[in-house]
């Protein structure tokens, strides 16, 4: 699967790319999942919930949720050809895959 993403990226070449885009959805994706753990976390710490969770454990939560996957560029990929920025989207789309997966998954270990 990731040696077809790999090479679907570099057969994208072509195609319109938006780095501010990216870069946005970047940020959304850290900030999103961060606060959603960290929120969830400090929530079931209100419910007076007996298991607590470790900082490395939530770091580890947060950390496994932002690498993003194949499934999400397969979704995209069934986006309706009609869609005037669909291009965008899929560049986007696999932007997001290989930069979370490389980015994220090669600094797990080190958690």
């Amino acid at each position: 699967m990731f040696a077809y993403l790999g090479l679907t990226f570099f057969s994208q070449v072509e195609k319109p790319w938006s780095w501010q885009f990216i870069l946005v959805e970047i940020f959304i994706i850290i900030i999103g999942r961060l606060a959603g753990t960290v929120g969830l976390i400090s929530l079931l710490s209100l419910c007076k919930v007996k298991k607590q969770v470790s900082y490395k454990q939530l770091t580890f939560i947060g950390y496994s949720g932002m690498i993003r996957g194949a499934i999400a560029f397969g979704l995209v990929l069934t986006i309706d050809g009609s869609i005037e920025e669909r291009d965008v989207i899929i560049t986007t789309s696999l932007s997001l895959v290989i930069i979370t997966t490389l980015l994220f998954g090669s600094t797990m270990p080190m958690i």
